[in-house]
C-alpha cells in the first residue's frame, strides 16, 4: 500500500514535466496519439502499471481513470487502454457510466478477441445509456464469450433492458423530479435523505470530506458521515454541515419517525436510535439483539406511525432468501421487540432489497429491490397490505422515479404528495444524488395541462441553466410545448423554478 502510494507521488512529480517535454518534442500521428521513442513508452506503460494497481488493487477506478487517460494521449490506437477506461467509466463513482460506451465500441473495433467481458460489458453500457436494443444485442453476444456459470446474471440483464422498455415507453404521467442542486449534492455520494414533517430540515448521508481534518487518503475519503440542512427558502436548501453524531467510524442516516422525534442510523453494520433533545440528537444506542445480529448486518429501517412496528433490512441467515431481505420485528405489550420475521418471498427476492419506508397509515410499503421487475440495480417499488395483513405483489413505479442506476431510500412524506429519494441516474452532480419528487393530481385542473405533460425531470444541467445570468426566461422552452397549459399551471411550474430544456419535457402520445 504504502510503496504504490509512494510511487504515485513520484509520477505525479515527473509526469507534469514529462507531458511538457512531450508536447514540444514530438507530434500527433493520423490516429490523434502522441508519436513515442522506446524510452517515452517506458514511463507510459508506468503510467498504466499504476492505473492497474489502483484499480484492481485498492478498488479506487476514479483514481485510476486519472492515470489510464493520462497513457490514453499516448496509446489510444491500443485496444487494452480503451477497455480499461471503459471498466473505470462502469465501475466510477464521480464519471458518467454510460460514458463507456464510446471506448468499449473502440476496443471492439480494434480487436473483439481482446478480452471476454468486452460483449458484456458493453451490454452494461448501452444499459446504462438506456438503448435497450443495442444492450440486449451485446448481452446476447456475451453468452459465447463468458463461462455458462454466468448465463443466469445475462438472463437477468436481458430482463431487465426488456423492462425498461415498457416503463420508458409508458412513463407515469404527473411526476416532477427535481435534483436538490449543488447546494445539497456533491460530487461524491449523497443518499438516503430524511426530512422533517413541514420539510424545514434535511438529513441525509454523504461521503464527501470537505469538513475532515485528518487530511483523508485515497481510501479513507469514502466514509460516510451525517449532515443537516436547513431551507433557507421555499426554494433552496442551506449549504449542509456534518453533525456531531458522526465518529471516524460510518455513519448513516436510516430513517426518522414521522413527527421528528427519533432518528435511526447505520454504524458498523448495526442500527441505532437518537432521540432529539431541544435542538440536538442524543448519543444513538444500539438497538436490542431482536433486530441487531452478531452474524449479520442491519442496513436500513422504518417505524410505524405509532412506533411499536420496525421494519428493517438485514441479511441474517435464519430469516433471509437471499442477501438483504425485509424484516419486522412489533414491541409487546411490556415495550419491549420481539424476534423478527420475514416479509417472506412475496417482498423479498433472493436479490438484495433496501430503503425500506412507509406510508402515513402503515399500509403502503416502499423499499427498492434489485428483483422482481428492475429495470437494473435497484429499482423503487410499492405494496400495499389488505384488511388480513397480507402485502399484495410489489408493483414497480416506473419511469421516471426509476432508472437503470440505482433508484433507492425512498421516502414519501405524510401528505403523500411529495417525496424524496437518491439515484446515481445520469445528469447529476456525483455518484448519488438526492431529488425531490412531486407528485400531480391528475383530477385537478391545474395540476396538469390537458395531459399534455407526462413528467419533467430537472437534472444537473437544468438545475445549472437555471441558475445562469444569460437564462432570464425559465419557462420560455416550455412555453413552446405546453401551449394549452394554463396562466395557473405556469405559475405553478414557475414557483417549483421547473425550467426545462425541449427534451426535458415529455409528452404522452
Amino acid at each position: 500500500m504504502k510503496k504504490i502510494i509512494y510511487s504515485l507521488l513520484l509520477l505525479i512529480v515527473s509526469y507534469s514535466s514529462f507531458s511538457q517535454e512531450i508536447a514540444s518534442d514530438t507530434t500527433k500521428d493520423a490516429e490523434g496519439s502522441f508519436a513515442l521513442g522506446d524510452d517515452d513508452m517506458i514511463f507510459v506503460r508506468e503510467l498504466v502499471r499504476l492505473g492497474d494497481s489502483l484499480f484492481y488493487e485498492l478498488d479506487q477506478p476514479d483514481e485510476a481513470f486519472k492515470y489510464y487517460m493520462g497513457a490514453y494521449d499516448f496509446i489510444s490506437e491500443e485496444g487494452s487502454i480503451n477497455i480499461k477506461i471503459g471498466q473505470c467509466f462502469l465501475a466510477s463513482v464521480t464519471e458518467q457510466k454510460s460514458e463507456a460506451v464510446f471506448y468499449l465500441e473502440k476496443a471492439l473495433k480494434l480487436n473483439e478477441t481482446i478480452s471476454s467481458d468486452l460483449f458484456y460489458d458493453l451490454g452494461r453500457a448501452y444499459q446504462y445509456d438506456e438503448r435497450w436494443n443495442k444492450a440486449i444485442k451485446y448481452y446476447h453476444k456475451s453468452y459465447n464469450a463468458l463461462d455458462s456459470s454466468k448465463y443466469d446474471i445475462i438472463d437477468k440483464k436481458i430482463k431487465e433492458c426488456q423492462y425498461a422498455r415498457t416503463f420508458y415507453d409508458f412513463p407515469n404521467e404527473h411526476i416532477i423530479i427535481k435534483n436538490l442542486g449543488p447546494e445539497v449534492n456533491s460530487k461524491y455520494s449523497d443518499f438516503c435523505p430524511l426530512v422533517d414533517a413541514v420539510e424545514d430540515d434535511l438529513y441525509f448521508t454523504s461521503r464527501r470530506h470537505e469538513f475532515r481534518t485528518d487530511n483523508p487518503d485515497i481510501l479513507t475519503h469514502l466514509t460516510e458521515n451525517i449532515y443537516h440542512s436547513h431551507r433557507s427558502d421555499y426554494v433552496n436548501w442551506a449549504t449542509p454541515y456534518p453533525i456531531p453524531m458522526n465518529t471516524d467510524d460510518h455513519s448513516a442516516t436510516v430513517s426518522i419517525s414521522m413527527d421528528g422525534s427519533e432518528m435511526i442510523i447505520y454504524r458498523n453494520g448495526d442500527l441505532l436510535l437518537s432521540v432529539k433533545e431541544d435542538t440536538s440528537w442524543s448519543k444513538p444506542k444500539k438497538l436490542p439483539s431482536q433486530i441487531n445480529t452478531t452474524l449479520s448486518v442491519e442496513t436500513s429501517a422504518c417505524l410505524n406511525y405509532t412506533m411499536d412496528t420496525l421494519y428493517f433490512v438485514s441479511n441474517r441467515e435464519d430469516l433471509s432468501i437471499g442477501g438483504l431481505d425485509i424484516m419486522m420485528s412489533i414491541k409487546d405489550k411490556n415495550g419491549k421487540w420481539e424476534e423478527a420475521v420475514s416479509l417472506g418471498e412475496t417482498i423479498n427476492t433472493i436479490h438484495d432489497e433496501e430503503g425500506v419506508a412507509l406510508s402515513r397509515d402503515g399500509n403502503t410499503l416502499y423499499f427498492s429491490s434489485r428483483g422482481h421487475n428492475s429495470m437494473g440495480g435497484y429499482d423503487v417499488f410499492k405494496s400495499t397490505r389488505d384488511f388480513q395483513g397480507n402485502w399484495s405483489t410489489p408493483k414497480n413505479l416506473g419511469t421516471p422515479i426509476n432508472s437503470p442506476y440505482d433508484d433507492v431510500y425512498f421516502m414519501i412524506r405524510a401528505n403523500g404528495r411529495h417525496a424524496y429519494y437518491s439515484s446515481a441516474r445520469k445528469g447529476g452532480y456525483g455518484e448519488k444524488d438526492i431529488y425531490r419528487i412531486s407528485i400531480l393530481d391528475k383530477d385537478k385542473e391545474l395540476s396538469i395541462a390537458k395531459k399534455e405533460i407526462a413528467f419533467i425531470l430537472l437534472d444537473k444541467d437544468s438545475i445549472n441553466m437555471l441558475h445562469s445570468p444569460q437564462h432570464t426566461d425559465p419557462l420560455k422552452d416550455i412555453r413552446k410545448v405546453t401551449v394549452h397549459a394554463t396562466a395557473d399551471l405556469l405559475k405553478s411550474i414557475y414557483q417549483f423554478s421547473l425550467l426545462s430544456k425541449a427534451d426535458s419535457v415529455n409528452h404522452i402520445e
